[in-house]
């Protein structure tokens, strides 16, 4: 019989995952070219994962559903960006993959990262390859094959960051503005670092592996767009909300649409032109909380001033 884990383990690797993506934001900041190149996902994904680690840390239980699920609410919570919201639902299919486990075995992981990337791939509008979403999903495949084959959680793990690392390295050949900019994806190098740090927990917390993506070039951050507009991300709280209507309704309203969450709470992710428009509509359906609005344009000309003297 296998042997089975409880929620240490997610809460281990959701600190090592804040270690790793402290020490490597300022790279996948640069690589951020997708689908606004404003240098910020390395930034979005830390916030997201620094919440839910700080979350799970105060939990004395042990139990791997609660923790689970208490940390895929609090990265919605928490969530920033693009990244940052996708990465929550990861996390949130995960939880549903382990709802009724309080230890886990590699086959419920498996089954339970599946559940992860599906829930990714429904969360986005017009989901896009070459993205975090194409590492996600290769990822649990890695997964499933390798629980078939009764791999242990280290031996699983350790098929799973190698073929996450082989899908960030072609994210240029499937997304062409990654292959004209000479970088990989942002968001998926950024998850690959989180299953890296799953890895190393796994593996008893021994030694870091250390296969990496080629190097990434920074130079080139995409063509100029004339307006990226503003980037609004809130949180609509009640009872009843009308969820699938708001997703159709806020989707008419601007580009990179992440609308997640149920009938009592909606996470909000939008790039558009107007965000009182987003922000009026909001309101009409129920409180409204953690509003962040960001000028996109500035923040894109800003990244493009920090890189001018780098080679």
């Amino acid at each position: 019989m296998s042997k089975s884990y409880d929620g240490q383990f997610f809460k281990a690797s959701l600190q090592t995952a804040e270690a790793l993506l402290q020490e490597h934001k300022d790279e996948l900041n640069m690589l951020n070219v997708f689908p606004v190149p404003d240098g910020d996902t390395g930034t979005n994904m830390l916030l997201t994962v620094q919440g839910a680690a700080k979350k799970v840390a105060k939990l004395s239980i042990r139990s791997a559903a609660k923790v689970a699920a208490s940390a895929a609410r609090a990265a919605l919570f928490s969530a920033r960006g693009n990244s940052g919201v996708i990465l929550s639902q990861i996390l949130m299919g995960i939880a549903h993959g382990l709802r009724d486990k309080e230890r886990f075995s590699p086959s419920d992981l498996a089954k339970a990262m599946a559940l992860g990337a599906k829930k990714a791939y429904s969360t986005v509008a017009n989901p896009m390859e070459g993205t975090i979403l194409t590492v996600v999903r290769e990822a649990a495949e890695a997964a499933q094959r390798a629980a078939q084959q009764g791999a242990d959680l280290a031996s699983m793990m350790t098929e799973i960051t190698a073929q996450a690392r082989k899908a960030v390295e072609r994210t240029p050949q499937l997304l062409p503005i990654l292959k004209e900019a000479g970088v990989v994806d942002a968001g998926g190098k950024g998850l690959y670092y989180i299953l890296e740090a799953m890895q190393f927990c796994a593996l008893g917390g021994m030694a870091m592996a250390s296969g990496q993506t080629s190097d990434p070039q920074t130079s080139g951050i995409g063509d100029a767009k004339e307006s990226y507009g503003y980037e609004i991300q809130l949180i609509i709280h009640g009872q009843g909300l009308p969820y699938e209507e708001a997703r159709e309704r806020i989707g008419e309203m601007g580009e990179s649409v992440l609308v997640v969450g149920d009938t009592n709470l909606i996470k909000v992710h939008v790039h558009t032109p107007r965000p009182d428009r987003v922000l009026a509509y909001a309101l009409d359906l129920g409180r409204v909380s953690d509003v962040i609005i960001e000028d996109l344009d500035a923040q894109v000309e800003a990244h493009r001033a920090s890189n001018s003297g780098k080679g």
